[in-house]
């Protein structure tokens, strides 16, 4: 099984809320809220790729991608598919918007099925699945404690 490299970008506002989208892997199955990102093209830096990712699945332009905060190698099954997926987690702040999806994929237009703007503390205590699920904490820890100097493994913790 070969490696998946992607890019999770903690998009922020200025109340430090985070943007989720929500999916569902096919019709009749749970929604997931998970962050925005995705694949990392061949040639495409994880930053670029970070940049491309909030375009799409936002519509937003300009985001400046802030330092690299988390790392996670897991392997997860999606629509039957068994995947190996290497995650590089990086921090973008901006205004508050409403999303708009600007070139999202065939496939990606068949399972987004809406967004939301979270605290860490309601997505630390929602009972909704979250990818992964202790992003709140995660999420909680990171705004508390700020920045950690290189990016901090989460793969053992969710």
């Amino acid at each position: 099984m070969s490696v998946r490299r992607t890019v999770k970008v903690l998009l922020l506002d200025e109340e430090d809320r985070l943007l989720l989208l929500r999916g569902r892997e096919s019709a009749g199955c749970e929604a997931i809220w998970y962050p925005v990102g995705g694949g990392i093209e061949d040639g495409e830096d994880a930053v670029a790729a970070g940049r491309r990712e909030i375009l799409e699945e936002t519509g937003r332009r300009e985001v400046v991608i802030g330092p690299e905060v988390w790392h996670r190698r897991h392997l997860y099954s999606w629509r039957g598919k068994q995947t190996d997926t290497d995650e590089r987690w990086f921090v973008a702040r901006t205004q508050h918007f409403t999303p708009t999806p600007y070139a999202l994929t065939a496939e990606e237009q068949t399972y987004v099925t809406g967004s939301r703007w979270w605290r860490a503390e309601d997505l630390a205590a929602t009972t909704d699945p979250v990818f992964p699920p202790d992003l709140g904490m995660h999420l909680a820890s990171l705004l508390h404690n700020g920045f950690p100097a290189t990016p901090i493994n989460i793969s053992a913790l969710g």
